[in-house]
């Protein structure tokens, strides 16, 4: 947008009050900011000074945080940087992925826009520093927590390492739902939906299939493919149960369906 003065021209031209920015990947550049009497604000999916820039949701679930919301800011020259007017908190919850978590951020985003727009009508007349301070906004250095980036999603993140803890691994799916893929045979699958077994649960797998010792199974090793339960793959530490996935040209179907589309054997090793 620095450099799109088509886009510019149609900004100024449509000599708006307030400008609104959610999910827009780009630093609005100063001629832009200052042109709306009410200023330019932005919504943000995380819980600031955590997770600013591109890919909020995604890291906030990779990361395994607890929790993450929606924050209403001034926007600045920096990446996310501006104080905040107003907030709002949610758990992440074990069953959540990023689609699930979005559509929840996302209604929360929408009420509290509404709130924030009220309330920054009400500063018409006044000079930024006077809005905000009416506006009561914070600093993001009195924020909890120290700032952190949440760098945009490259091809190679999608690619799931089997080398990785098995809890890593199930964030990482949930967090880039529903695109993170293995490989096998030259195959790609996409893996949509995981589960960790329970103690109890892999020691009753364990003595159903007759399971070697976790310690001398290898990591992307397949250990069971089992029509009800789906497909259980060893991982750097334990094995996860894959429940839902892909394969590549298909639609989503149960892992079972899955492993006979794509002539998946027991001992065979995702890349």
């Amino acid at each position: 947008i620095r450099r799109d003065k088509k886009t510019k021209q149609i900004l100024f031209d449509l000599n708006a009050d307030v400008y609104i920015v959610v999910a827009f990947g780009q630093i609005l550049p100063k001629e832009i900011l200052i042109q709306p009497n009410l200023g330019c604000w932005n919504s943000h999916a995380s819980l600031l000074p955590l997770w600013r820039g591109a890919a909020p949701i995604q890291w906030s679930i990779i990361n395994d945080d607890q929790k993450t919301g929606v924050c209403i800011m001034s926007m600045e020259t920096g990446l996310d940087t501006g104080p905040v007017i107003c907030q709002e908190t949610t758990d992440i919850k074990e069953t959540d992925n990023l689609e699930i978590l979005t559509n929840r951020l996302s209604e929360i985003s929408s009420e509290l826009l509404i709130n924030a727009l009220k309330k920054i009508e009400k500063t018409k007349g006044l000079n930024e520093t006077e809005r905000l301070n009416k506006l009561q906004a914070i600093d993001q250095s009195n924020l909890k927590g120290k700032p952190s980036y949440a760098r945009q999603i490259t091809k190679d993140d999608y690619l799931i390492d089997w080398n990785q803890k098995a809890r890593n691994i199930l964030k990482k799916i949930n967090g880039l739902y529903p695109n993170a893929y293995t490989l096998i045979n030259g195959k790609r699958i996409k893996i949509l939906e995981v589960s960790l077994l329970s103690d109890n649960e892999l020691t009753k797998t364990t003595e159903t299939i007759g399971l070697k010792p976790i310690s001398k199974l290898s990591p992307g090793e397949i250990i069971m493919i089992n029509q009800k339960k789906g497909i259980l793959i060893m991982t750097n530490d334990y094995p996860i149960l894959i429940r839902y996935g892909k394969l590549e040209g298909k639609k989503k179907t149960d892992a079972y369906t899955l492993s006979i589309q794509s002539e998946l054997n027991i001992n065979n090793r995702f890349d």
